[in-house]
């Protein structure tokens, strides 16, 4: 296994990414928002549950992202996930864990009631995270 970047409980990986995950993360709301104000397309997923071009899209920011930020770090990613692009993961090793677009059925119902979820997992646990809701 992988020596670890750094020690979460003194806060040094948390003080070095936040920053880069809150701009990230606000980069890939800004995307949804966007293509929320039009009148965009719905398609399904192979388990029937409904994507759009926001979850696509801002995936695609969050991946280049956290490649550009962390490219030791293997990425779960909802949508490839659901293409089947998962990468081989080390048991209780150190994942990104990312949900471009949660809520996807309100974000087609136009509640506001979505979010944009990114997650460092690390020994099974989340130890790292940001979650916005753009609307």
């Amino acid at each position: 296994m992988a020596e670890p970047h750094g020690s979460f409980e003194n806060g040094t990986l948390t003080q070095k990414w936040l920053p880069a995950l809150e701009s990230l993360t606000r980069a890939a709301g800004e995307v949804v928002m966007r293509i929320y104000a039009t009148d965009f397309a719905v398609q399904g997923k192979a388990d029937a549950s409904p994507v759009t071009l926001a979850d696509q899209q801002a995936e695609a920011v969050i991946l280049a992202g956290l490649r550009a930020l962390t490219p030791d770090i293997p990425i779960v990613a909802e949508e490839a996930a659901a293409a089947g692009d998962v990468p081989a993961l080390v048991a209780g090793g150190r994942f990104w864990l990312v949900d471009p677009l949660d809520g996807t059925r309100e974000f087609v119902a136009r509640n506001g009631e979505f979010t944009v979820n990114i997650a460092l997992i690390d020994g099974g646990r989340p130890v790292l995270g940001v979650v916005l809701a753009p609307a």
